[in-house]
């Protein structure tokens, strides 16, 4: 029974770090200083290490993966 109870929290624990806020935004500013993207609604996210957003510049239309647990940007792409 407790072999069965930990796994089933190892497992809820997987699922839940695994959760993730998907959106497409306009970008309105990169500082890349501060590892952050401002979006057109006027939020800033900073951007996860290990990110390259390099080529992202105001103006762009971009979709974004954003990590629930923390809070930043963990994938950022040109959207089609």
């Amino acid at each position: 029974m407790r072999k069965a109870l930990i796994a089933m929290v190892a497992t809820l624990a997987a699922t839940v770090s695994l959760h993730a806020a998907e959106m497409q935004a306009v970008v309105e500013a990169v500082d890349y200083d501060a590892n952050a993207v401002t979006l057109d609604d006027g939020e800033t996210l900073i951007v996860a290490e290990g990110v390259d957003y390099s080529s992202i510049t105001e103006g762009d239309l971009v979709n974004i993966v954003v990590d629930d647990n923390s809070g930043e940007i963990t994938e950022i792409v040109f959207a089609d």
